[in-house]
């Protein structure tokens, strides 16, 4: 058998996300394991102990959880290959193509160009721009509305007063009656998680559409998104709700593994609303 291919780490820090996905590895945890493989290839505890040491608590919680399936994928896409003695090693014809596109990173000669057109950083650029053209135009409209309110009045004062017959005073409406904030052990399920995760594998939505999906108000939604933000399951990308990182690795466990992580994700959840008073 033939000696495994050991990249130098350096090389494969120097790789973006286009080499990546010309190599057909999106996901994080898959460049994980396959970097930790290309550049310290062993037996497969020893590869998955050295991924979950580089990563935090909660995160390393997922990728121990997400490994075998991890691995079964890359297996299947013949990317990485089960060896002898428990081992992990590159598939050959996968680590000829990183050989291939680590040389031409490393001598400059990368043939990964950027994708023609719309860049992502031309998207977020748009994205704050339109977000700073909004704000400025609510504030021209706000120092615009006393200046319609003054020339109302003054219109009110130059009309002619009429005199009109005394009236019963119209009955005052009554103010409706908003609904009362969901307590937190409420707001924070394993049902509306697996939901809300179900949801945004399939697509992102904006925070309008996606309360209807998890039945909540826009008040609990607002309280709802800024726990599951601040722990890394979602994140507003200009209007649009989608999975952070920590969700999307969620999002692609088996249900069995899921409703497992889920008790222990809603107990967090419900303790960081604590934290922030939500």
């Amino acid at each position: 058998m033939s000696e495994p291919v050991v990249f130098d780490p350096t090389h494969l820090q120097s790789l973006n996300d286009q080499h990546w996905r010309r190599l057909g590895v999106a996901q994080t945890f898959e460049r994980l394991l396959v970097t930790a493989v290309a550049t310290a290839p062993g037996p497969a505890l020893s590869v998955r102990a050295q991924v979950a040491s580089s990563l935090a608590p909660g995160a390393a919680k997922f990728w121990e959880m997400s490994f075998p399936q991890t691995f079964k994928d890359l297996q299947r896409r013949e990317v990485l290959r089960q060896e002898p003695g428990d081992r992990i090693g590159l598939d050959p014809k996968f680590a000829t193509k990183l050989q291939d596109v680590v040389a031409q990173e490393v001598g400059g000669r990368s043939r990964v160009e950027p994708t023609p057109g719309v860049t992502l950083e031309d998207v977020l650029r748009h994205q704050e721009e339109r977000v700073e053209r909004e704000k400025a135009a609510k504030e021209a409209a706000r120092k615009r509305a006393p200046k319609a309110a003054k020339a109302s009045a003054g219109k009110a004062k130059a009309e002619p007063r009429r005199r009109t017959p005394a009236a019963e005073p119209a009955p005052t409406p009554s103010a409706p009656v908003e609904r009362a904030a969901t307590p937190v052990d409420q707001l924070f399920t394993s049902q509306r998680i697996n939901r809300l995760l179900d949801t945004l594998d399939a697509a992102s939505l904006s925070s309008d559409k996606l309360l209807d999906r998890v039945n909540l108000t826009p008040r609990d939604m607002e309280r709802f998104l800024k726990v599951t933000d601040a722990e890394t399951i979602t994140r507003n990308n200009g209007g649009i709700i989608e999975l952070h990182w920590q969700g999307r690795e969620l999002a692609r466990t088996s249900s069995d593994n899921r409703r497992k992580v889920l008790i222990d994700l809603v107990k967090k959840l419900r303790e960081r609303a604590e934290e922030l008073n939500i």
